[in-house]
């Protein structure tokens, strides 16, 4: 049976991958045929994601979800289940143009987990109230992974796209290089001047034609502060933008950039993890979870793909695809119903598991409810930023652009806190 699990999975990620490339050619062609292939081919892997789920319990003997890639499975499933309901209720086959690529890299980073069942669990690992947690965390999370992916779609058709902005363009652009490029840059080298960066940098080795980056210790990429400087400046643009210089932006054009960014890390993350996990970036060993410089390292690695795939994906969806966005089906009010609904239905969902249910497992299992435990933290951070936004619709009327860059940051907050013990260590270090 363990065997039929493992083969449901990949039949499952088939299925995904050919709806997702189905949505695609329907994007370009607008041939309904593609879209009901889509349609379909996402309904055929949520059913085979749910016999994988029937199988798996038949295995271990009862229901319960117990590690990461179980998390993330369900985070999945949830996502396909909104995803089709959505496109259903709304009519709004554009949805899942822009929701089938995130459930794709969900599944593809799932791949990447140790997926087999285990059968004989620790004592932490054997309590109901764990797979309260964990179910209901990830349904959350999966309801807010949709918000954010309809945020992005929300951003993206908002430009209003004109030949009249091109100054608007270069300002952009300038900022852009000034932030990410010179002073990340200019700070590493005084840093290395002055001798204050970790001592031990990297070094490339080349070995059977693969680029492979070697550390003697734990130790950042570019330096820590290179990373983190260049991964906040330009979202940051777009965020100033669209809340504080609305008059000047008219055309949207900061959501736009925050979004092809926001694309961009997602993307460079994916496949940082890819190659971390097939020995092809090195980063500090495992054993090493509670050393901080790995986070860096890890944000490191995707500061240096951020500077190639950001010119990529900009070129493909801003000039080549720009207008056909702008054109597509689908109005703002729409998304904007949707990306609220989503973070609405998350939101109780996320606080019941990952808080309450969260707390009472941790008294079972640690003997207190709250350890400071970096993943604890990380889902405090994340509640008390959903609470804000949704106090922030509520009371002052934050809706469209502002609510959609909020869920697109919601979503990243997601996921560091998702993978957050593999950086910070932590009771959570097991699962």
């Amino acid at each position: 049976m363990e065997k039929l699990y493992q083969d449901l999975f990949w039949f499952m990620f088939i299925a995904y991958l050919i709806g997702f490339f189905s949505y695609a050619f329907f994007f370009s062609f607008k041939k309904a045929i593609f879209q009901k292939t889509g349609l379909w081919m996402f309904a055929v892997g949520l059913f085979l994601q749910t016999f994988a789920f029937v199988v798996k319990w038949g295995i271990v003997g009862s229901i319960r979800f117990q590690n990461m890639f179980e998390h993330l499975m369900l985070m999945s499933w949830a996502g396909v289940g909104i995803m089709i309901f959505v496109i259903i209720r709304y009519k709004s086959s554009i949805v899942g143009v822009i929701i089938s690529p995130i459930i794709v890299m969900l599944n593809a980073a799932a791949a990447l987990l140790d997926s087999t069942p285990a059968e004989n669990l620790m004592p932490a690992l054997q309590s109901n109230w764990l797979t309260i947690h964990i179910s209901m965390a990830a349904l959350g999370s999966g309801a807010f992974i949709v918000a954010g992916a309809v945020s992005l779609l929300y951003l993206l058709k908002d430009h209003k796209y004109s030949s009249e902005i091109g100054e608007q363009k270069k300002m952009f652009f300038s900022q852009a290089m000034i932030f990410m490029v010179y002073i990340p840059l200019v700070i590493f080298l005084i840093l290395k001047i002055t001798n204050l960066t970790p001592h031990h940098t990297a070094y490339l080795v080349m070995q059977k034609f693969t680029s492979r980056i070697d550390y003697d210790s734990a130790r950042t990429i570019l330096g820590q502060l290179v990373a983190i400087l260049g991964l906040l400046m330009v979202p940051m643009l777009g965020i100033f933008s669209y809340f504080f210089k609305q008059k000047s932006d008219k055309s949207g054009y900061g959501g736009i950039l925050f979004a092809i960014y926001m694309l961009s890390f997602a993307l460079g993350s994916l496949i940082v993890g890819i190659l971390s996990h097939n020995g092809m970036i090195l980063i500090t060993p495992a054993q090493h979870q509670g050393s901080i410089w790995r986070f860096f390292e890890f944000l490191g690695s995707v500061y240096v793909l951020i500077l190639v795939l950001f010119p990529i994906l900009y070129y493909f969806i801003y000039i080549k695809l720009g207008p056909k966005i702008n054109k597509m089906e689908g109005n703002q009010d729409l998304f904007d119903e949707i990306n609220y609904r989503a973070v609405s239905l998350g939101y109780p969902l996320y606080t019941v598991g990952a808080l309450f249910a969260g707390a009472i497992w941790a008294e079972q299992a640690w003997g207190s409810f709250w350890s400071w435990d970096p993943k604890e933290v990380g889902a405090l951070l994340v509640w008390f930023f959903y609470s804000a936004a949704l106090h922030a619709r509520y009371n002052r009327d934050w809706r469209g652009g502002r609510l959609a860059i909020l869920s697109v940051i919601g979503t990243v907050m997601i996921f560091i806190t998702f993978y957050g013990n593999y950086f910070f260590g932590g009771l959570h270090a097991y699962s």
